[in-house]
């Protein structure tokens, strides 16, 4: 069973992680762009991660995806797209975008807004953060503006890169404006607390 989607954004796509994607996920981790994370020495924990993923999306803790570049299913893999930390209790989760250096900032930005928009509207998630580390690229910084996110906090030494080095992590907040589903009785809608665009004032659906 598919529980993570696969989203077309301009200039390419995201899909769901399949064990043929242990070659270029070993490849994406062998290229870190976060400061002082380990690099995995071979494919079979690349296969483990395949399993994760569909575990995590199955029980609502996160989702992944591999992110693609192209058209026409001619594609080419430049990264992968993460949300963690997944609270559906508090509608909150964390993002990620681990990209190899020919990923382009439009298309960064781009994968992780369709990911974002897929999460709100099907889940109604309205709590997106992300976390930028001090040593990656400043870009990333702009990106995460542009899609609309907010530098909320720094953490000093918030983030480990070895036995005795830290690097500074600033804490990326974006509370999206959306409004929550309106809960109804059994019949009263056609699509009971899913429907966003219906006002539910009275129940034939009119204002």
């Amino acid at each position: 069973m598919k529980f993570t989607p696969e989203l077309s954004f301009a200039g390419g796509r995201v899909r769901p992680l399949t064990y043929d994607d242990a070659d270029v996920l070993l490849a994406i981790y062998q290229q870190p762009e976060i400061p002082g994370q380990r690099v995995p020495d071979n494919k079979d924990q690349m296969t483990r991660m395949v399993d994760y993923s569909v575990q995590m999306a199955a029980t609502q803790r996160g989702m992944i995806w591999l992110l693609e570049v192209g058209a026409d299913d001619v594609y080419e893999v430049q990264g992968m797209v993460s949300a963690y930390d997944w609270q559906p209790s508090n509608l909150r989760v964390m993002m990620r975008v681990d990209g190899l250096p020919a990923l382009s900032d439009e298309h960064r930005a781009a994968a992780l807004q369709t990911c974002m928009d897929f999460m709100a509207q099907k889940y109604h998630l309205r709590n997106f953060a992300y976390q930028w580390i001090a040593g990656q690229k400043d870009s990333i910084k702009s990106v995460l503006e542009t899609v609309g996110f907010t530098a909320a906090a720094r953490l000093r030494d918030g983030w480990r890169m070895g036995d005795s080095e830290f690097a500074d992590v600033i804490q990326y907040h974006l509370l999206r404006a959306e409004a929550k589903p309106v809960p109804g009785r059994l019949g009263e809608q056609d699509n009971p607390g899913q429907n966003l665009e219906k006002s539910f004032s009275n129940k034939d659906g009119e204002a």
